[in-house]
């Protein structure tokens, strides 16, 4: 191959992976204050937020105060932290924001940073 047909390869292939459709997950259903419904195109995670420790006493408030910080579809970033009982572990951080879930919780007094 001569120099040209590459330069024009690499053309055409970055041309289409800049254009190409990119999936983000997004917030399905807010299960409980600390179990999420997260989605990719066609794939459902069950995820909970890693870190938090939310009070019993302070479910509901809870759980009315992350539905308004990741109503649904909000596109979020997931950090894995590990699993338990086959239910990803992860670090939450909406795109509209590069806080994670977890800080906002604690700075709203809702949660206690157990990591």
């Amino acid at each position: 191959m001569n120099k040209f047909s590459i330069k024009v390869l690499i053309l055409v292939v970055s041309f289409f992976c800049f254009f190409s459709h990119v999936y983000a997950a997004e917030i399905l259903q807010v299960s409980s204050s600390s179990v999420l419904l997260i989605g990719d195109n066609n794939r459902t995670y069950t995820v909970k937020i890693a870190c938090a420790e939310i009070s019993p006493d302070l479910e509901e408030r809870s759980v009315n105060w992350l539905k308004k910080q990741l109503p649904r579809h909000t596109k979020v970033n997931l950090k894995p932290k590990g699993s338990i009982d086959g239910v990803l572990v992860a670090k939450v951080i909406p795109f509209n924001s590069n806080i994670d879930i977890t800080e906002k919780y604690i700075n709203e007094g809702l949660a206690i940073n157990k990591c």
